[in-house]
């Protein structure tokens, strides 16, 4: 489904499937290209959501990152028909192995939903979910989430300050929230490297890096949108710098090749 700067465009999206009855968003943060979703785009998704007797997934895996201003509002604050079903994980804000997600239901989804999961395999372990209970009461995830978003937003500054040094192969644009930034093709990247080409030299030089064209549907995808997705929520300050210089050398010496 293409998505916008504005997030899912909903005429568009009614005239590819007609039929939907279920949507599944991330109004916060889009992924992979980091857009989040417009006001006048969700309440055009909350009306269709209402005519059509349609429901509203909204998957809010990392809205508490955002570096401008405060976290926008869920989607689900502005649902008045009960539409909206708010899925949230603590895998990103904290680590994996809690496996904890949750949901925030409508009152006539809770039983069935309740009954599904019952019946899906056995709960996350009580000890996990009460420690955590317990670390959000006393303030403690507040807390994280300050540091964090401080130190993210650090990071990503670090990013974008190396890039800018390397501007002839890497062209590379911050975004308001998230873990990552999309780097695009710089003037002397030439229009043969492909970009899974290109996270396979990165790769060859130590650096992670996820070729764009895998999210994009289309044999041709790969040659009109290409770029690089770039993780560094776990990439000290320090340590930035030196490692988008290997990646800048190993671009530049796949351009040669």
């Amino acid at each position: 489904m293409p998505v916008g700067p504005g997030g899912l465009a909903v005429a568009a999206a009614r005239a590819l499937e007609p039929a939907a009855r279920l949507a599944v968003v991330t109004p916060a943060h889009h992924y992979p290209l980091g857009h989040a979703m417009s006001l006048e785009n969700r309440l055009d998704l909350l009306a269709w959501a209402r005519a059509a007797g349609g429901w509203i997934v909204e998957d809010d895996y990392d809205g508490a990152y955002r570096y401008a201003g405060r976290p926008l509002a869920p989607l689900r604050s502005l649902d008045r028909d009960g539409r909206v079903i708010y899925v949230g994980s603590f895998s990103k804000v904290l680590l994996p192995a809690l496996q904890l997600s949750y949901l925030v239901l409508p009152p006539g989804l809770a039983e069935p939903v309740q009954r599904a999961l019952a019946e899906a395999g056995p709960a996350p372990a009580g000890l996990g979910q009460g420690a955590l209970a317990r670390f959000i009461a006393e303030g403690h995830l507040a807390a994280h989430l300050r540091r964090t978003r401080r130190l993210y937003a650090l990071r990503q500054d670090a990013l974008l300050a190396a890039a800018g040094r390397h501007a002839d192969i890497l062209d590379v644009a911050p975004l308001a929230g998230g873990m990552h930034l999309v780097a695009r093709p710089g003037p002397l990247w030439p229009s043969s490297l492909g970009d899974a080409r290109a996270a396979a030299a990165c790769a060859a030089a130590g650096i992670a890096a996820v070729a764009l064209s895998a999210y994009h549907a289309g044999p041709a995808a790969n040659a009109a949108s290409p770029g690089l997705l770039l993780g560094y929520a776990a990439v000290p300050e320090p340590a930035m710098a030196p490692a988008v210089a290997r990646m800048a050398a190993a671009l530049r010496g796949a351009s040669a090749a």
